[in-house]
């Protein structure tokens, strides 16, 4: 098996993989919002996607780890290419939430290629290889909102943007079917510093072998630092039109600028990881960065700064991504990668179900309030982080 090959191969599913998300997703709020609902039913309908894949996340991850990564991989991506095609078909809300709906039933690519690439890395790579993949995806989202902003300015402009974002799943589909081997999970020995269960843990009823008391701390310190990023992000469209008279082509230059700095960001975090050689003290520091750029972001008056303070979002973004689940996989064994991976993704989807509807509201009540809300949450987040450290210095090794 070439190891180095799938990677590649990966890579570039990543990256076309969140093209077609990025030409779609900046498009649909203001889509839901031109058919005169209010901020709240918007962000609700919204949240359809985060509340299905609460419960989709694991039972796929899962899937994956008894059905293999190959399939299930390639499930998903014409599934997600199916329900491109319905968003597209007709502008109500109906078949909004139908095309909303199909994706956060099958929309896991992104975790399945995570869990592939734990299975044939070793976990002192595993930190450059998901830094990698991570920026070979954002480089998907440096291209993908500009070219969705401008084509959605065309006569039929968001059924083109659809059927495009659909052939993309497609094209990703048949990488997947005709060069990714199904590979068999490598029994890599955990470190020293990975914690194994002592059976006394609760389970979960759907992930059996899984132990919650093993986990608890980095499934909430991930759905903090999600939120605090999400809840800013969710009506980021809105509120930079609603602030500074913003056109779908500035917003989309400024998604893509994002874009761009998550990319270079990605490609340097396995380098921080090596110089850090601690995930948690990596994730600690990254997570107070994020603390100050949002709250950077929710003060600034003009465009300027706020493009300013999207740099160290995106870094620090970055860097929680990776150290996050670097901290999150030493913590299983190989064989449970998908199931974790897959419940890992579903505490996001948490924090993307509610956060829509949260930052609705709050901007209803300011303009202010969805930064506020995750200046708060990402501070939240910090201190677990640092109770983290502590309780692991006190553990006997």
């Amino acid at each position: 098996m070439n190891v180095s090959r799938i990677h590649r191969l990966v890579y570039i599913i990543g990256f076309l993989d969140l093209l077609g998300v990025s030409l779609i997703l900046p498009l649909i709020l203001p889509l839901v919002k031109s058919l005169g609902v209010t901020h709240f039913v918007a962000g609700g309908i919204t949240s359809l996607y985060g509340a299905i894949q609460l419960f989709s996340s694991p039972a796929v991850g899962r899937w994956s780890d008894v059905a293999g990564r190959r399939p299930v991989m390639m499930v998903c991506l014409i599934a997600t290419a199916l329900s491109y095609l319905v968003l597209g078909a007709t502008q109500s809300l109906l078949v909004i939430i139908i095309g909303r709906a199909i994706a956060g039933l099958f929309k896991h690519s992104q975790t399945v290629c995570r869990a592939l690439l734990a299975d044939i890395t070793s976990p002192e790579e595993r930190s450059q290889t998901f830094g990698t993949f991570n920026a070979a995806s954002s480089i998907g989202f440096i291209i993908g909102p500009m070219l969705g902003g401008h084509i959605s300015e065309l006569e039929d402009g968001f059924k083109v943007v659809c059927n495009l974002g659909a052939s993309l799943f497609l094209i990703n589909f048949v990488l997947c079917w005709m060069f990714i081997p199904e590979v068999r999970v490598k029994q890599f020995k955990l470190s020293k510093k990975s914690y194994k269960s002592d059976g006394s843990g609760r389970s979960f009823a759907f992930v059996k072998d899984i132990d919650w008391h093993i986990f608890w701390d980095i499934f909430l310190i991930r759905f903090f630092l999600s939120f605090s990023s999400l809840v800013y992000r969710s009506n980021f469209s809105l509120l930079i039109n609603q602030n500074f008279g913003a056109s779908p082509v500035v917003i989309g230059y400024l998604i893509s600028f994002q874009g761009i700095i998550s990319a270079v960001a990605g490609f340097f975090t396995g380098q921080v990881s090596k110089i850090y050689r601690d995930s948690q003290q990596e994730l600690y520091h990254g997570s107070i960065l994020m603390t100050l750029a949002l709250l950077g972001l929710t003060v600034a008056p003009s465009l300027s700064l706020l493009l300013l303070c999207l740099i160290p979002l995106c870094i620090s973004t970055a860097v929680i991504r990776v150290s996050g689940s670097a901290v999150t996989i030493s913590r299983c064994e190989p064989s449970q990668i998908g199931s974790v991976t897959g419940f890992g993704q579903s505490i996001s989807s948490v924090a993307r179900m509610v956060t829509p509807m949260v930052a609705g509201v709050t901007q209803e009540i300011s303009v202010y309030g969805p930064g506020v809300m995750g200046t708060i949450s990402a501070g939240v987040g910090a201190a677990l982080v640092g109770y983290m450290q502590h309780k692991t210095k006190l553990k006997p090794e």
